[in-house]
């Protein structure tokens, strides 16, 4: 494997990283736990709850597939 493949596949398994705490952030805020009340640290009021939410979802959502294309694209390319 080359530095480029190497480098490819750490960024985007960051971003898939980025990209699952978006979303487990988004279903913390959404449904706020008793175990874990990340609603009420934060103080979000219960208009902001659903935007946040998409938003973050979203987020999450893109990120894991630009990692995912990434690591496929420079991973696993062949080199021409």
């Amino acid at each position: 494997m080359g530095v480029k493949s190497v480098l490819a596949s750490l960024v985007g398994l960051l971003q898939i990283l980025i990209g699952v705490s978006a979303i487990i952030a988004a279903y913390l805020i959404y449904y706020n736990p008793s175990y874990f009340e990340v609603r009420t640290l934060l103080g979000l009021r219960g208009e902001y709850v659903a935007f946040s939410f998409l938003i973050l979802g979203v987020v999450g959502f893109f990120s894991i597939i630009s990692g995912i294309l990434v690591i496929h694209e420079w991973a696993f390319a062949r080199e021409g």
